[in-house]
C-alpha cells in the first residue's frame, strides 16, 4: 500500500478523467489515509502500553508531543502533503478540462457554423452543377442538330456538285454541237449566198425586183386561198408588206390585188402568212376593217386586198375570201 501511495506519478501520461471517477478517487484516497492512520495509532498505542511504565500525566504528554519523531507520523504528514497535491491537481485538472471543454464547445460550434456553410456551398455548386449539365446537354443537342445539318448540306452539295458536272457535261456537248451547227450554218450561208448572187444576177420573168425581195404581179384573178398556192408552186408566198416604201412600190403597180393579211384563224386578230401578228405599219382604208358592215351579202370578210383608188398609206380593205382578183407574190432574196 505504501509503495503504490509513495510512488512518483508519471507526468508524462494523458490521463482524462471523469468527474465521477475523480470523485470516487477523491473518497478512496481519504479512506485510505483515515484507516492508514487509526492502524499505526493502535499500533503506537500497543506499542505504548507494553514497553512503558506507569507514569504520571506528565509523561503522558510528551508521548503525545514527539508522535511526529516517529517513522509512522512521518508516513502521515507525507500521505497528508500527498493527499493535498493530489486533491490540487484534480481541482486544477477541472479546471482546465473546463476550459478545455469551454473551448470545444466554442470550436463545436465553429465547426458546426462551418459544416453549414459547406453545406450551402455544397449546395450552391450542387444547382450550379446541374445548372451546368443541362447547358451541356443543350449545347450537346445543339450540336448533334447542327452535325445533322452539316451531313445534310454536304449531301446537298455532294448532288449540287454531281449535277454540276452533269451539266458541264451537257454545256461541254452542246458548245461541240453548237460549233458543228455553226460550221453548218456558214457552209450553207456560203452556198445561199453564191446562189441569191446568181438569182441576183438572173431575175425571172414577171418578177420585179425592189430592195432586197422580188415580187410576181398575177395576170388573172383567184380566190385568196388560190392566190397562195399558186405563190408558193412559185417558192414564194403572198407579199407581206413592212415598210412604208414597199407599200408605195406595190401601190405603184396599180392593181387590185390579194396581199398576204387574214383574220380567218381567230376574228379580228389580224397575222401574215408568216404566223406573225400585225403591228405597224398599217395602211387600212378609212373604217376598215369592218367585216362587210354587218350586211349578210357581203358574208365574213377574212382576207385583205389593197385597192388602187385610194393613196397610197390607205389602201387596204378586208373582203369575203372567195372574191377572185389578182395577187402579188413575194421572195425574200
Amino acid at each position: 500500500m505504501s509503495k503504490v501511495i509513495n510512488a512518483e506519478p508519471d507526468m508524462n501520461k494523458k490521463v482524462k478523467f471523469d468527474r465521477g471517477e475523480m470523485e470516487e478517487r477523491i473518497v478512496d484516497i481519504y479512506v485510505s489515509a483515515d484507516t492508514l492512520r487509526d492502524g499505526e495509532t493502535n499500533t503506537k498505542r500497543e506499542e505504548t502500553a507494553d514497553t512503558a511504565p506507569n507514569n504520571g500525566p506528565g509523561d503522558q504528554h510528551s508521548v503525545h508531543v514527539q508522535w511526529w519523531k516517529r517513522p509512522s507520523g512521518v508516513a502521515v504528514v507525507c500521505l497528508g502533503l500527498l493527499c493535498v497535491l493530489l486533491l490540487a491537481g484534480i481541482i486544477g485538472l477541472s479546471v482546465y478540462y473546463g476550459v478545455i471543454g469551454h473551448h470545444n464547445s466554442t470550436q463545436i460550434d465553429q465547426l458546426h457554423t462551418s459544416y453549414n456553410n459547406l453545406t450551402k456551398e455544397r449546395g450552391q455548386l450542387q444547382s450550379s452543377y446541374n445548372i451546368l449539365t443541362k447547358e451541356r446537354d443543350n449545347l450537346q443537342s445543339s450540336y448533334n442538330n447542327l452535325t445533322k445539318e452539316r451531313d445534310q448540306l454536304q449531301s446537298s452539295y455532294n448532288s449540287l456538285t454531281k449535277e454540276r458536272d452533269q451539266l458541264q457535261s451537257s454545256y461541254n456537248t452542246l458548245t461541240k454541237e453548237r460549233e458543228q451547227l455553226q460550221s453548218s450554218y456558214n457552209k450553207e450561208r456560203d452556198f445561199l449566198s453564191g446562189r441569191s448572187t446568181n438569182l441576183k444576177q438572173t431575175c425571172p420573168e414577171g418578177w420585179q425586183k425592189f430592195e432586197s425581195s422580188w415580187y410576181f404581179l398575177s395576170t388573172e384573178t383567184k380566190t385568196w386561198k388560190e392566190s397562195r398556192e399558186d405563190c408558193l408552186e412559185r417558192g414564194a408566198d403572198l407579199v407581206i408588206i413592212n415598210s412604208d416604201k414597199e407599200q408605195e412600190f406595190l401601190f405603184k403597180l396599180k392593181k387590185t390585188v390579194w396581199i398576204g393579211l387574214t383574220d380567218s384563224v381567230t376574228e379580228a386578230t389580224w397575222r401574215w402568212v408568216d404566223g406573225t401578228p400585225l403591228t405597224t405599219p398599217r395602211y387600212w382604208s378609212p373604217h376598215q376593217p369592218d367585216n362587210g358592215d354587218g350586211k349578210p351579202e357581203y358574208g365574213e370578210e377574212d382576207c385583205v386586198h389593197m385597192r388602187n383608188n385610194q393613196s397610197p398609206l390607205e389602201a387596204w380593205n378586208d373582203l369575203s375570201c372567195g372574191i377572185k382578183l389578182g395577187w402579188i407574190c413575194e421572195k425574200v432574196l
